[in-house]
């Protein structure tokens, strides 16, 4: 028996792309910072802390830097 089977777990292995499209590593960081606000917002409602309750003071889910939260 293998693992799939054991788990109940299916699955069509053809479908899945042999080709998958690849970036430079300056690509990749650009878009995770990008996403890096959505990533901790996301935790944060998932933890159940609406809002800015976990974040220090005086910043904001979308602040890269506190020098630029400090002058919104």
């Amino acid at each position: 028996m293998t693992l799939f089977d054991a788990l109940g777990f299916r699955w069509d292995k053809s479908a899945v792309p042999t080709s998958v499209p690849s970036h430079s590593i300056d690509r990749v960081c650009f878009r995770f910072h990008k996403m890096l606000p959505e990533f901790v917002w996301d935790a944060s409602v998932l933890e159940g802390r609406h809002g800015n309750d976990g974040l220090p003071r005086g910043l904001s889910p979308g602040c890269s830097r506190h020098s630029v939260c400090e002058e919104r």
